[in-house]
């Protein structure tokens, strides 16, 4: 009978994080991860079935807690402006965490491929929290606008060099 470790789910995940901002995602396999959390490599792939995969629940993690946290800013905020600071300050944090990961982690063919589809679940989880506070502070629900500014939202949060000044300006003339 196989021994059932309790919350090794939590334990791989935990060490996978580490060692990613330690080691770096080159550096970073599976036999390392299942190493330091004490199991055959087998085991961690009963788990995951790639590095790739790992990783993705290793972003998926920080990704929900700044969803959840710039929801419950966004809940009181008192107008579009400050939800959508909010909002881009979250995907900024975000992103300056992982931008040594990405570096990496991209340059992978089938994560490239990927990646569209990734953006456009983003996207719509940040609409989601715009379109609420468009109802609640312009008393109308805009899906298309909701889109849009969630997508510019996520690229300029991702493109360094671009201010959150130079955003706004836009933001400010549209509302």
């Amino acid at each position: 009978m196989p021994k059932v470790i309790k919350d090794l789910d939590k334990k791989i995940i935990e060490v996978a994080t580490k060692q990613l901002f330690e080691k770096g995602y080159a550096k970073m396999t599976m036999r390392s991860v299942s190493d330091e959390c004490g199991i055959a490599v087998g085991t961690l792939y009963n788990y995951y079935k790639s590095k790739d995969v790992i990783v993705a629940d290793v972003m998926l993690v920080d990704w929900n807690a700044m969803i959840k946290s710039v929801s419950s800013s966004c809940l009181s905020a008192k107008s579009i402006h400050d939800a959508f600071k909010y909002l881009y300050d979250g995907v900024i944090s975000f992103s300056n965490k992982y931008t040594s990961v990405w570096q990496e982690y991209g340059n992978e063919v089938s994560i490239r491929q990927k990646m569209p589809d990734k953006f456009d679940l983003l996207t719509t989880q940040l609409a989601g929290i715009l379109n609420e506070v468009l109802v609640r502070c312009h008393d109308e629900k805009d899906e298309f606008m909701s889109v849009f500014l969630a997508e510019v939202i996520l690229n300029a949060a991702t493109k360094h060099g671009l201010e959150y000044s130079d955003v706004s300006r836009v933001l400010h003339r549209m509302f």
